[in-house]
């Protein structure tokens, strides 16, 4: 089943600093979820970096945020995609990050009643990556802006 909605779990939620990208998309409406068996990390603000932000990636954990539904998905991922800066899923379903810094893939949150709905989420490269953007672990798994 293809993804119908998207996770978010930072800076686009509702009343976040990038939530006005949603909108621009045609967001429609969130519902608060979960996304499991992956890990959140918050990369601080630095000189390429003009404000902290969070990443995930695979690994032991929970992390909370909400679903975003819009009016015409492609078109909000399309708007989506340049925001993050993310690598999209390949023919054949193979992809890569290459110079990328997300890499939109898909998964399944759960929703508050518990039911499961494939979204897709933006995911960082590894930890590797988190740990050269000096990414602090939130094990709450429920990030906050710092700046």
């Amino acid at each position: 089943m293809e993804p119908a909605a998207v996770f978010v779990y930072g800076t686009l939620q509702q009343g976040r600093r990038n939530f006005h990208a949603s909108l621009q998309a045609g967001w429609t409406h969130s519902e608060r979820a979960c996304i499991l068996g992956y890990q959140l990390f918050s990369l601080p603000k630095d000189p390429a970096r003009p404000y902290s932000y969070p990443a995930v990636i695979p690994g032991e954990g929970r992390v909370w945020g909400e679903v975003q539904w819009f009016l015409d998905l492609d078109k909000a991922l399309e708007r989506l995609d340049r925001l993050e800066e993310a690598a999209v899923p390949g023919a054949g379903g193979q992809s890569t990050f290459g110079n990328y810094e997300y890499l939109r893939v898909r998964t399944e949150a759960y929703l508050a009643n518990g039911k499961p709905l494939p979204v897709w989420v933006y995911m960082y490269p590894g930890l590797e990556a988190v740990r050269r953007a000096q990414g602090i672990l939130v094990p709450s798994g429920v990030w906050t802006s710092r700046d």
